[in-house]
């Protein structure tokens, strides 16, 4: 049977102002992404070494991959991470928690993370299909540069759509008109992110069934 899984590695943790109160709030997410998705893990999201994480999906939710990054990194505004994606099986035991374990999956995450600290990439694929590897290196790291830009009103908006659905809906949470609204995810870029990472999540599904 094969798995994803993920790894992560917060960008020069040393560094951080208030690094406590950072490490708190790592945490904090860690408990909220094993809520959120929990149902399409196979092995809960743990944080390690303070700031590092890992969690293991099996190989037919590889489609949740981009959006689990992309909920740490939106989480953690202000915090860079990078992230490493490996395809492949175990050669140990599943564990109800993603530590204690080895095998494809896991060295080609690492190896995957490896080749985004060296290449300075956001996000990084190791064990897929060669030719579909390049495209979700690609898309990916297209994806995060502009999720990275967005500002703190236009994240606001984006999350109430994504909770609420209709832009309608998110002009009444927030007291302002449609036209606000839909100016705001106009210059965030959302229509075209949103259907490249509906792109991305179709060639994890694409590369993960094959």
């Amino acid at each position: 049977m094969r798995y994803v899984a993920l790894k992560f590695d917060m960008v020069r943790s040393r560094r951080l102002p208030r690094r406590d109160e950072v490490q708190k709030q790592f945490l904090a997410t860690a408990a909220d992404i094993n809520r959120q998705f929990g149902d399409y893990m196979a092995a809960g999201f743990v944080v390690t070494h303070g700031d590092e994480a890992q969690v293991l999906l099996e190989a037919q939710q590889a489609r949740w991959a981009f959006k689990l990054f992309e909920y740490l990194a939106l989480s953690l505004r202000g915090v860079e991470f990078r992230c490493g994606i490996g395809l492949g099986t175990l050669s140990t035991a599943l564990q109800p928690l993603s530590v204690g374990m080895d095998g494809e999956a896991w060295q080609n995450a690492q190896e995957a993370l490896d080749k985004a600290k060296k290449g300075k990439l956001i996000i990084s694929f190791s064990g897929f299909d060669p030719e579909l590897e390049f495209q979700l290196n690609a898309l990916g790291n297209l994806l995060c540069h502009v999720q990275a830009r967005w500002s703190e009103e236009q994240l606001k908006t984006i999350l109430l759509l994504s909770r609420l659905g209709k832009q309608r809906d998110v002009a009444a949470e927030l007291g302002i008109s449609e036209a606000a609204v839909s100016k705001q995810l106009t210059a965030a870029g959302w229509h075209h992110y949103s259907r490249g990472r509906d792109a991305l999540e179709r060639l994890l599904v694409k590369t993960t069934a094959e």
